[in-house]
């Protein structure tokens, strides 16, 4: 890649975090790029570190937003690049990981959106996981239902930004920090489809996630992302989408039944019917939330 490529990064409170993922972003190779980072923090540490990093292609921004889609939307809009590539705060991007993203939008011009493989690094799996992202072969996805069972995640992401603010954005309702806690990427990649753009998952290049987790910080994760489902899919159901009903059908039926019906059959207790729960009261919610229907974004509340 010759041309310029943006980089987008939030963080909030991880000043060290936030540190070694721009280090990493730095380190690229094959690509001109700036590094934007939208730092919704309450205090100065994080803005303090970087500035340590004495590199003009950060472009550090303070930021009055709240919330993972409200800051990515924020980032989105002040890229100076047609390719805007995305990770999180606590990722390691290996060299080569920015120009691939880049390049495979410049060599699919029908793609809005592009996610990587999001690959855990070291740590200690008696104590927690690390939430991955990994598919064997590459996949052209041109439909809502298409996206099921295994969608991508935003901490390996690329955009083309025209094609983001031609939908309106990042819901700012979106995301982690925000009202629904959840499916900010998921939520994107579905609207580009059905403005009719495709996307495209790859199994060739990565980026390292760092994000451990307790095992009883899963059950709030998990909680968290069926309720953030539910809602999401509501705002499209409600936005005149009715396919999103057809895709959450798929969603409890390979994510919570064919599991319970295995454990069955394995005389296992079947765990996971909290999930339907939980994705009911995310989709009440969300259906219950006005929506602009021109972007299919929840709108903001008065």
């Amino acid at each position: 890649m010759s041309d310029l490529v943006s980089v987008l990064m939030c963080t909030r409170g991880r000043p060290t975090d936030a540190q070694g993922a721009v280090r990493s972003l730095l380190a690229s190779v094959g690509v001109e790029l700036e590094v934007i980072v939208i730092d919704q923090s309450d205090d100065t540490d994080t803005a303090e570190i970087l500035e340590g990093l004495h590199d003009d292609r950060v472009r550090y921004v303070r930021s009055a937003t709240r919330g993972l889609g409200a800051g990515l939307d924020e980032g989105l809009r002040l890229a100076r690049s047609p390719y805007v590539v995305h990770t999180d705060d606590d990722c390691e991007a290996p060299p080569d990981w920015v120009a691939g993203m880049a390049a495979i939008l410049e060599e699919m011009p029908k793609v809005a959106v592009v996610f990587s493989n999001v690959v855990a690094g070291p740590y200690d799996p008696k104590a927690g996981f690390v939430p991955v992202h990994i598919r064997k072969r590459d996949r052209l996805i041109r439909s809502v239902i298409q996206t099921r069972g295994q969608p991508g995640m935003g901490a390996g992401m690329a955009m083309r930004r025209d094609a983001v603010l031609a939908v309106g954005g990042f819901d700012p309702a979106m995301g982690a920090g925000a009202r629904f806690f959840s499916m900010d990427d998921w939520d994107v990649e579905l609207r580009v489809l059905l403005a009719g753009w495709e996307s495209f998952h790859t199994a060739q290049i990565f980026v390292i996630h760092h994000g451990f987790r307790t095992f009883a910080q899963g059950h709030d994760h998990t909680k968290r992302n069926w309720l953030g489902l539910g809602a999401g899919l509501a705002k499209l159901t409600r936005g005149g989408h009715p396919s999103a009903l057809g895709l959450a059908a798929m969603e409890i039926w390979l994510n919570v039944l064919v599991p319970m019906l295995r454990d069955i059959v394995h005389l296992r207790r079947p765990v996971g019917l909290r999930r339907i729960v939980w994705f009911a009261q995310g989709f009440v919610e969300g259906f219950r939330t006005p929506v602009d229907r021109a972007t299919l974004r929840f709108a903001p509340k008065n």
